[in-house]
């Protein structure tokens, strides 16, 4: 039985569980005809009485089971809100429908969004800022409990236009058992000591390997911050990775590939895959990635340890309402957003799901203490959100990420193509892409 139907037939049970003196009342309206049109619009009164709000993600797998008991739960504890739940199976489909849905004027009452999205958004009027209804609700306390980096990346001026939903930081799992027998009790702090290890690793493993990874932007973005370069200008309309910390960053993932032959290259999460078999000693993840570890047993002591260097960089997306929705909506939506952002269920949701909890207190809660104890790695992991970077937000951004991959990055990992030249040619290319928004 659906949630919506489970609700309406409470409300009609409810019509024979009314004091004697409405029931007077209610049988003198059906007397003479039980299932007449009278009794028909009572219940379809009730039926109404229910406020629905879709909800658009992109949230599948374990991940997606996990939000979608908490919207059962919140529908359950709301009887008169039906929040949706709407998977559109990755980001990409969800990004297409939702601008299709701005075309044809019937976007849904709230969805997922990354913040270069939100920008587009925004900008063309879209979106129903959640100051509205959170300076109304939220007191002082609640202000200060967010992480600072998390408020400003959901404000777009002055404007508190959307909050936080499903953050997560990068982070470096190992296999503590390989490291331990080298004489290696914890992980490198800093990139120098990373590719010590890495060379300790590698003459020693025989046929295994000190760490793989995929193509990816995040581990030059990590790599780059650490060395204290930007990925753009102040105003985010100029290219800035293509300077001295960008050639850096590139050079040092190109020199682990080629010059010290301490890593290879996979295609999508094969070298996680690959870290699970015990082929590999260390792999770059986020903070997620414990959870999918984990969930295949690794024959391991597993460790997870903070970005080198402090190059920690914030993934995932933040949440918004539409304005096309009714007041009623947005008021439903809005009880959805501050439900799910409150200490309680960002604690149960970081412990499911690996996602940093967006409210500090949420490390304070009884359940979150016994998860630390168990696993006392994830809080410094966790921890980096109080340091971490962000990416640009210019709604170019959402085209300039791919271009710095397949232009910039890919070319040089494969020898194609110099660090410098790569980066060089793609600063170009997203300068250019840039001036068509």
């Amino acid at each position: 039985m659906s949630s919506s139907l489970s609700k309406s037939s409470n409300r009609i049970v409810g019509l024979f569980m009314l004091p004697p003196c409405y029931k007077d009342i209610a049988n003198i309206t059906i007397h003479n005809n039980f299932y007449g049109i009278n009794y028909i619009m009572i219940v379809l009164l009730l039926i109404s009485a229910t406020v629905r709000v879709t909800f658009w993600h992109a949230m599948g797998g374990p991940l997606g089971k996990t939000l979608d008991d908490l919207i059962m739960r919140f529908n359950h504890e709301h009887p008169d809100i039906e929040v949706i739940s709407v998977n559109m199976g990755n980001y990409s489909t969800l990004s297409q429908k939702l601008m299709a849905s701005i075309v044809a004027n019937k976007p849904p009452t709230m969805a997922q969004a990354y913040e270069s999205w939100i920008s587009s958004l925004w900008r063309a009027g879209k979106l129903e800022p959640i100051e509205n209804f959170a300076r109304k609700d939220f007191t002082r306390t609640d202000w200060d409990d967010f992480f600072p980096v998390l408020l400003a990346n959901s404000k777009w001026g002055d404007t508190l236009v959307s909050l936080p939903f499903n953050k997560s930081v990068t982070a470096y799992f190992y296999n503590k058992d390989w490291l331990r027998k080298r004489g290696i009790t914890e992980f490198p702090r800093t990139w120098d000591e990373f590719l010590e290890v890495a060379l300790q690793l590698r003459d020693t493993l025989a046929d295994k390997w000190a760490t793989a990874f995929s193509p990816a932007v995040s581990l030059f973005e990590m790599l780059l911050f650490s060395c204290g370069g930007q990925i753009l200008d102040s105003l985010e309309l100029c290219a800035r990775f293509d300077d001295s910390c960008g050639v850096w960053a590139l050079s040092f993932i190109c020199d682990l590939l080629h010059k010290y032959e301490v890593a290879y290259l996979t295609t999508g999460y094969q070298y996680q895959d690959d870290f699970i078999t015990q082929k590999v000693a260390m792999v770059v993840g986020s903070s997620v990635s414990y959870s999918y570890i984990m969930r295949y047993k690794p024959p391991f002591e597993l460790g997870m340890a903070p970005i080198p260097d402090s190059g920690c960089i914030i993934m995932g997306t933040n949440i918004v309402i539409f304005r096309a929705a009714t007041p009623e909506q947005k008021r439903a939506a809005w009880e959805f957003i501050k439900w799910f952002t409150s200490p309680e269920i960002q604690a149960e949701w970081a412990i499911a799901t690996g996602y940093v909890p967006v409210r500090r207190s949420a490390f304070t809660l009884p359940m979150m203490q016994a998860e630390l104890q168990k696993v006392p790695d994830r809080i410094m992991v966790w921890r980096q959100i109080e340091y971490a970077h962000t990416e640009p937000r210019t709604a170019g951004w959402l085209a300039g990420r791919q271009f710095l991959l397949t232009e910039g990055i890919e070319p040089a990992l494969r020898n194609v193509l110099t660090p410098r030249q790569a980066l060089t040619r793609a600063a170009k290319i997203i300068e250019f892409e840039f001036k068509k928004y």
